[in-house]
């Protein structure tokens, strides 16, 4: 996961407006998409590396000022593969009023929002839960699906099980047959494993919908907009601070909590992982460009 923008509202001099990407098997998901999100992946580690999947929280500026500039751009480099973008209602005028008749080159295709299952994929699927932010918003949750479990060849060969094609077919979980007798893959395959999970918030208030929906992630980027000092501000604005995302992080039993959306008013980043680690364990700032490597369950 990489981010590519983590400031809120306006740019400054060290941080781009929202955007977070995530590469999985050679894919490209992105999680919101600011004014300039196109130039901050060409400076990152990704490249220039093509999104399949674009999901946006909401549309507001800020999260989708970027999505006109980054596709024109995908247009210009000759992509012919389809692009998907996600989002609520009016996201997909803003993509008609602007790509209408812009002549891709690519299919681009979009798909409204309204909560529950967003994308089924074979290896994963992306969910989505209404947040509590001015207007019709959506955080997202992306959970691989689950992965067999270690194989023991050693007690392959002792059931006779020759190398090769069965072998492959017992670490998918199937059963094979050879001479005559079964093997089932539970004699020789370890338990399932789980597969790695992800949540991004969007702009958001803190709420028990959203704790609910978080539960067990491994990796949350969650908005943490302001300081507590500020805390009338986030409510008047429907944003969470420091603190409070911290808060939801630990009672949904998140594993590490990356923060985002920093207010210019708010500065040090230091101050916000300070506030949001009095009640998780592992926390960081999403600065502009870090990545956060989630490995595989064993």
């Amino acid at each position: 996961m990489t981010i590519l923008g983590s400031s809120a509202a306006m740019p400054t001099k060290r941080r781009g407006l929202p955007a977070v990407a995530v590469e999985r098997e050679g894919e490209l998901l992105l999680f919101d998409c600011g004014e300039g999100t196109q130039r901050q992946m060409m400076n990152s580690r990704l490249g220039r590396m093509q999104p399949s999947k674009i999901f946006v929280s909401h549309a507001h500026g800020d999260h989708v000022l970027g999505l006109f500039g980054l596709l024109m751009t995908l247009g210009m480099s000759d992509r012919k593969a389809p692009v998907k973008v996600f989002g609520p209602a009016e996201v997909g005028d803003m993509v008609e009023d602007v790509l209408g008749g812009a002549g891709l080159p690519f299919e681009l295709l979009f798909e409204r929002v309204t909560g529950g299952r967003v994308v089924k994929e074979k290896g994963y699927i992306v969910r989505a839960q209404r947040s509590d932010h001015h207007g019709e918003s959506y955080a997202y949750r992306l959970d691989e699906a689950k992965r067999p479990g270690r194989f023991n060849p050693d007690r392959a060969k002792e059931l006779g099980v020759p190398e090769g094609p069965l072998w492959h077919r017992l670490q998918e979980g199937k059963a094979v047959r050879f001479h005559g007798r079964e093997v089932r893959p539970g004699s020789v395959v370890g338990p399932w494993r789980m597969g790695r999970s992800f949540g991004y918030s969007g702009d958001t208030r803190p709420s028990g919908r959203l704790q609910r929906f978080f539960r067990g992630v491994d990796l949350l980027v969650f908005e943490s907009t302001y300081t507590s000092e500020y805390q009338d501000e986030a409510e008047e604005y429907g944003h969470s601070t420091a603190a409070e995302a911290g808060r939801l992080a630990a009672r949904a039993g998140v594993g590490r909590l990356v923060l985002t959306h920093f207010s210019p008013r708010v500065p040090d980043a230091g101050l916000a992982v300070k506030e949001a680690s009095r009640y998780h364990a592992d926390v960081s700032a999403g600065n502009d460009f870090e990545s956060f490597d989630l490995p595989l369950h064993d």
